[in-house]
C-alpha cells in the first residue's frame, strides 16, 4: 500500500514547518512515522489475508511478549474484546490455536501455527527493511542513538502517572 499524495504533502509540511524548539512537533513526528509504518505494513500483509492488527497479535505471541488474551491485549493496547473477535479470526485461519494450561484449566494460552510463526516472521523481516530504510537516512549510530531514545521515551511515558 503506497502513500497517498494528500499524506505525502502532509509529510513534506511537517519537515518543512521543522522547528526543533517546539515539542509537540515530536508527538506529530512519532505519528507520522507510525502512520507511514502502519500503511506500508498493512498493504504488505494484505498477501497473507492479516491487517495490521493481526500481525501485531501473531508478533506480540511470536516474539513471547503475550501467551494469553489478556497479555496479548495488553501488549498491543488493545481492548479485549477486539482480542477476542481478531484471535477467532485468526483462528479460522489456522494461524493461532488456543489451548488450556494443564496448571490452570481456566487459562487460556495461544501458540502459533506453522503458518502464523512464518506470517510473523515475515512482517518482522519487512519492519526490518523500514528501519534499514532509517538507517540508510540517518547512518548506523544514529539509529542506534535514536533506538536508545525511543527507549527512554517509552521508560517515561510507560511509568509516569499523570496528576
Amino acid at each position: 500500500m503506497n502513500i497517498t499524495e494528500e499524506e505525502n504533502d502532509f509529510t513534506k509540511r511537517v519537515l518543512e514547518n521543522n522547528q526543533s524548539e517546539n515539542d509537540a512537533d515530536i508527538i506529530t513526528y512519532i505519528e507520522t512515522i507510525h502512520s507511514i509504518a502502519r500503511k506500508k505494513t498493512t498493504g504488505y500483509l494484505k498477501k497473507h489475508q492479516v491487517n495490521y492488527q493481526q500481525w501485531r497479535i501473531l508478533k506480540s505471541i511470536y516474539l513471547e511478549l503475550a501467551i494469553t488474551p489478556a497479555k496479548v491485549s495488553a501488549a498491543t493496547f488493545t481492548d479485549s474484546g477486539t482480542i477476542s473477535r481478531q484471535l477467532e479470526l485468526l483462528e479460522t485461519k489456522g494461524l493461532v490455536k488456543r489451548e488450556h494450561s494443564k496448571q490452570d484449566r481456566r487459562v487460556v494460552n495461544l501458540k502459533l501455527t506453522p503458518e502464523g510463526e512464518n506470517v510473523a516472521k515475515d512482517g518482522i523481516k519487512f519492519s526490518e527493511k523500514l528501519i534499514d530504510c532509517v538507517r540508510d537516512k540517518i547512518g548506523a549510530e544514529k539509529t542506534k542513538d535514536f533506538h536508545q531514545a525511543l527507549i527512554g521515551a517509552l521508560k517515561c511515558s510507560a511509568f509516569c502517572n499523570d496528576k
